[in-house]
């Protein structure tokens, strides 16, 4: 049996069919060693990793993030990229959003709200659209609502059941990987009702879990310097990469200024 599963990037919405009756192994990035068995979990590795996920929301931070949806041959692979500047504690960063060489959007969080503009590459710049924050729902499996990096990092800190996966290096510097399962109340965290929905029907197939890998890379620190959510099934997978770097430096956020367009919630970016 299979299930379909909408994705969207930029104007366009995709359809994900994904099975319900076994799950693959997730895909690892390059160099990752082999998952630990989840008997040596135990609660002082997610306490480690909840404490580092909070030092990084005290801070500030260069992010980077790479999204990447792999369906089947016919629908190929679709990379979404965003990069910019976070200050987590005042809730304030600058990002911009790439879909491959189709699209580009620019989004700004301040003051509670999120503002959004862009389009197709080469398209003259449009309007300022602009929404409550906290009301912008998650419609897409291990998509943050408006690419929002502190959501993704929530989900992160909200994983279960973490190994000590291993010591790495990231950007030159020593780590540790941690690894963890999402819940089913951090994946539909925020989530429209009709995503949530189809997401229901697929945990039911799945034999009552959707399987989710979370990995968070510590740093010397105790901070939490790259997140990453991967769901692999039959074939199709999602996987969403934040690397949080330049821990804190001052951000200054530009809000847009003038005229803008008030949304329900934000246009789709990527």
């Amino acid at each position: 049996m299979r299930r379909a599963l909408p994705f969207s990037c930029a104007t366009a919405c995709l359809a994900l069919m994904i099975a319900g009756c076994g799950a693959g192994e997730g895909s690892g990035p390059a160099g990752a060693k082999a998952t630990p068995s989840a008997t040596s979990a135990t609660p002082a590795h997610g306490a480690t990793v909840r404490a580092a996920v909070a030092a990084t929301s005290r801070t500030s931070a260069r992010m980077t993030q790479k999204h990447r949806l792999d369906g089947s041959a016919s629908q190929g692979t679709i990379d979404i990229t965003g990069s910019g500047d976070f200050d987590f504690a005042k809730d304030r960063g600058s990002i911009t959003v790439a879909l491959g060489g189709t699209a580009t959007f620019q989004e700004v969080f301040a003051d509670g709200k999120v503002y959004i503009r862009g389009g197709a590459t080469g398209v003259e710049e449009r309007d300022w659209y602009v929404s409550d924050r906290d009301r912008s729902p998650a419609r897409h499996l291990l998509r943050a609502p408006a690419n929002d990096p502190e959501y993704t990092l929530r989900q992160a800190g909200m994983a279960e059941d973490f190994v000590r996966a291993g010591e790495e290096e990231l950007s030159g510097a020593p780590v540790v990987r941690y690894r963890g399962a999402l819940p089913h109340e951090a994946l539909t965290l925020r989530m429209e009702k009709e995503t949530k929905d189809k997401l229901e029907e697929m945990r039911e197939g799945l034999g009552g879990r959707i399987p989710v890998d979370v990995d968070v890379w510590v740093d010397a620190r105790g901070r939490a310097v790259q997140t990453r959510l991967a769901f692999d099934v039959a074939g199709v997978t999602s996987v969403n990469t934040v690397t949080f770097t330049e821990l804190g430096k001052a951000v200054k956020v530009d809000v847009p200024q003038g005229e803008v367009v008030d949304a329900p919630a934000p246009p789709e970016a990527g």
